[in-house]
């Protein structure tokens, strides 16, 4: 046919046709996207995890700014300590026989100084469980607090039992800068509360986003928010005086501590330290 031009036949020989493929053979199987993502998230948990405790081991614990003999530590773990109680009440806890039945999850719980004080207060220490990322604070713990079980590990990855009343969560997220992880965070600390139960929360917070630094960064209220699914928080906002003032006021002879919580009830001198409970 005038202007047609066979097409040229390849002179590679055709491929055998393929059988059914061995799927039990790894070389056959390949690796799924999803389970590469799922190892490389849970790689990605590990590394961030261990930069978490490295920061505590090498540059937080030993400046011991937190130990309650500092004029603004010991204001911080009096106010913290006013709010937990005044959250224990708004969610029901009204007597001693309420107090002895909680059962409460502390993650992040350093040396254990907020439930030790649960048990000065009259909670049955069986009751309670500590888990934190840093083996030398649970044994710091474990000497302060006999009978409260605490664990080293990963909230993410540790067994804690539950369901709880009470799940507390202070100055945890700030030093977690991955979204993810904080989502996460969360979600398994709302997941170990009984229904009715609270969680209580306490961290620095900031109304605009901050960029932080690569071992810390502050929360947007938006951002907290975004990671409750619909639950609305009780805010006691700006609840905390600033560390120059404190430390200049709570030595004063006599009057030097009323004085500065007189100062912090206020609000003058606060800084965006929040904290909040939110029900299940």
């Amino acid at each position: 046919m005038p202007g047609y031009r066979a097409p040229r036949r390849s002179m590679q020989p055709r491929a055998a046709p393929r059988g059914p493929r061995d799927l039990t053979h790894p070389s056959a199987r390949g690796t799924r996207p999803s389970v590469a993502r799922d190892e490389a998230r849970a790689a990605g948990e590990g590394d961030e995890a261990e930069e978490i405790r490295r920061f505590y081991r090498e540059r937080f614990l030993p400046q011991n700014a937190w130990w309650p003999i500092l004029p603004h530590a010991y204001l911080c773990q009096r106010q913290r300590q006013r709010r937990i109680r005044q959250s224990l009440q708004e969610i029901g806890v009204a007597s001693f026989e309420d107090l002895r039945a909680l059962r409460v999850l502390e993650v992040g719980c350093g040396g254990g100084s907020n439930l030790a004080w649960l048990v000065e207060m009259g909670a049955d220490p069986t009751g309670l469980v500590g888990v934190d990322l840093v083996p030398e604070r649970i044994e710091q713990a474990r000497q302060r607090c006999a009978g409260v079980r605490f664990l080293a590990g990963n909230i993410l990855e540790t067994d804690v039992g539950g369901p709880f009343d009470v799940v507390m969560l202070f100055a945890v997220l700030t030093s977690v800068t991955n979204a993810e992880t904080k989502q996460k965070i969360m979600e398994k600390c709302l997941s170990l509360l009984r229904p009715g139960g609270a969680l209580l929360f306490y961290d620095l917070m900031t109304r605009r986003e901050d960029p932080g630094t690569p071992n810390y960064k502050k929360l947007t209220y938006a951002e907290f928010e975004g990671y409750l699914g619909g639950r609305r928080p009780r805010y006691f906002k700006r609840d905390y005086l600033r560390r120059d003032v404190a430390e200049r006021i709570v030595p004063l002879p006599r009057v030097g501590l009323f004085a500065a919580e007189v100062l912090q009830a206020i609000g003058w001198f606060n800084i965006e330290a929040t904290f909040a409970h939110v029900r299940a």
